[in-house]
């Protein structure tokens, strides 16, 4: 069994107005609940089910949005899936778009800091570093507004580039083992999380990953 993840853009002063980590942890819990229904708390997703977004109805205050990834994503089991494809295929990709993939998902999920010191040093990303404080216990992703905006920059890159990602995909990941089976599946998982970066970005907040 994995664990699944709900992933919230927050108002960050709002959320560290709180005065300890286990408020913030209850604060963050109950908005994600506060916007779940009974289909989508579920773990038995449609598989039509896709990518959505869920806020806070009035009178309830606005300060944060939750992101579902829908059939694909809700699990933190596919995030772990998707860097180890990533890990396959980055050798064959073009190294300005992998510096740029490198270092956006890096943060999000990928966890590949053994990879930290051969980074390549060419194109735009080069110049982009993301530097996350670190994460208070229980949180899957803990994102303060400034590294948001440089994930951002790094989107703007990632998301032009993706299509340059299929033919290795398609060759060289060994994706049948996971729901993240195909090449579609890949890029859909980082489309989302290009939506969750931009819709912070624009507003100021940050991102959040919680157990859930």
């Amino acid at each position: 069994m994995g664990i699944c993840i709900d992933v919230l853009i927050v108002d960050w002063g709002h959320l560290m107005a709180a005065p300890s980590d286990d408020q913030r942890y209850e604060m963050l819990h109950d908005a994600s609940v506060s916007v779940d229904d009974d289909e989508d708390a579920s773990q038995d997703r449609s598989p039509s089910t896709g990518p959505q977004w869920f806020w806070p109805s009035p009178p309830a205050d606005g300060w944060f949005g939750k992101f579902d990834f829908g059939a694909v994503g809700f699990s933190y089991k596919d995030h772990f899936a998707a860097g180890e494809h990533w890990e396959a295929i980055r050798a064959f990709v073009a190294p300005a778009v992998r510096s740029a993939v490198d270092r956006f998902i890096d943060p999000l999920f990928w966890g590949g800091l053994e990879y930290m010191a051969d980074r390549d040093n060419e194109g735009a990303a080069a110049h982009v570093s993301v530097v996350l404080p670190p994460a208070p216990s229980d949180h899957l992703l803990w994102c303060p507004p400034a590294a948001v905006s440089s994930l951002k920059l790094l989107w703007e890159l990632v998301g032009a580039e993706l299509e340059a990602l299929r033919e290795p995909f398609e060759r060289y990941a060994q994706a049948e083992s996971s729901r993240i089976s195909g090449f579609d599946a890949f890029a859909g998982l980082l489309r989302g999380w290009g939506d969750v970066i931009g819709q912070a970005q624009q507003r100021g907040w940050g991102v959040v990953g919680i157990r859930c």
